[in-house]
């Protein structure tokens, strides 16, 4: 039968096994935590903000940003034609944030407008920051399209008037940017100069910034387009697969035109033959009765007449018969620059 170990033998042995963990031990720890550490340096940690998730990828991201960087090259265009100067439009970044930070960002008032963006059926939003719309009102109204010295206000009604001009060109290139990715058709255009008023999403909800930086010679400002997630959800796969739309839009260009073309030679225009035109006077367009005749002015039977293409003088011709029908014959086109004098003045053509 073994040995029963005392009290102290017991205490012994515990302590010598703690003392040889703690120096065998220790340094097979201090192995460890070396490969730990080398593992840890090699290790890519990449943070992530709970609060603003990344619900579009950076690919996609980076796709929307090249798509509107032509937004930016076309705002140019306009924002020039506005303020018969040059102004420059650039990208100054894209985003994602919160709609209730995106709001927060806009001052009050602001000159935002809200529109639909068919055919997501989603909602949208364009900022222009107000020392930009009083440059531009500034410049239409005769001054240096300078805002300096303008204090934060309301537009008024004429103001207002001067910049939905503006903006309807605006909206139309944005439709024509988003032309290489799909049709797009926006409506439902409002604008709103308290932003607490928009309510187009859930304060919480993710959605994606673009801001253009516009400068001019006497103003700078930000454009801000904002879209929610939803909006763009079911666009976004489409954004994944067409990083190089310009190159595929720019091939493609040549069959799109042909197909165009073979599409409109089907279409069926209303062609009308005006012969005569004159005026009556109210009594005795009142008198007339069945078996009437009317004399229409001094056009006689052998002058020539206008054919009208829609509602657009577009032919010349003899008017005639071929066989028991009605018919004209066409002489000559009418002139682009003429057609102005032949929809408003009299319709025979004297030679």
């Amino acid at each position: 039968m073994a040995d029963i170990l005392t009290q102290d033998e017991i205490d012994a042995l515990l302590s010598a096994t703690d003392d040889g963990e703690g120096g065998g031990g220790g340094a097979a720890s201090g192995g460890e935590a070396g490969e730990l550490s080398d593992a840890a340096s090699q290790r890519i940690v990449t943070t992530y903000d709970f609060k603003h998730p990344a619900r579009v990828n950076k690919d996609q991201l980076r796709t929307l940003e090249n798509l509107h960087d032509n937004f930016a090259r076309l705002l140019s265009s306009t924002f020039s034609g506005a303020m018969r100067a040059v102004v420059d439009v650039d990208t100054a970044f894209v985003d994602q944030t919160t709609y209730a930070e995106f709001i927060m960002s806009l001052s009050n008032p602001s000159c935002s407008y809200q529109f639909t963006l068919g055919p997501t059926s989603g909602q949208a939003i364009i900022d222009f920051a107000m020392p930009v719309v009083f440059a531009f009102v500034d410049r239409i109204f005769g001054g240096k399209g300078s805002s300096a010295g303008i204090d934060a206000r309301q537009l008024t009604p004429i103001e207002t008037g001067v910049i939905n001009r503006i903006v309807k060109r605006v909206i139309e290139d944005l439709e024509a940017t988003w032309e290489p990715i799909l049709r797009v058709e926006i409506t439902d255009i409002e604008l709103e100069t308290n932003p607490e008023f928009m309510q187009i999403t859930a304060p919480s909800e993710i959605v994606i910034l673009l801001a253009f930086e516009v400068n001019s010679t006497n103003c700078t400002g930000l454009v801000s387009l904002c879209y929610p997630f939803f909006t763009l959800e079911s666009v976004l796969p489409r954004l994944g697969n067409n990083q190089n739309y310009a190159r595929i839009s720019r091939t493609n260009q040549a069959e799109q035109r042909a197909a165009n073309r073979t599409r409109l030679e089907k279409t069926k225009l209303p062609l009308s033959v005006e012969l005569a035109r004159g005026e009556v006077t109210m009594r005795q367009l009142q008198e007339l009765r069945v078996g009437d005749l009317l004399t229409l002015g001094n056009t006689d039977y052998r002058q020539k007449a206008v054919l009208f293409v829609g509602d657009e003088p577009k032919f010349v011709g003899l008017p005639g018969r071929k066989g028991r029908r009605m018919a004209m014959q066409i002489t000559e086109p009418i002139d682009p620059g003429d057609e102005y004098w032949f929809k408003n003045n009299s319709c025979a053509v004297t030679d």
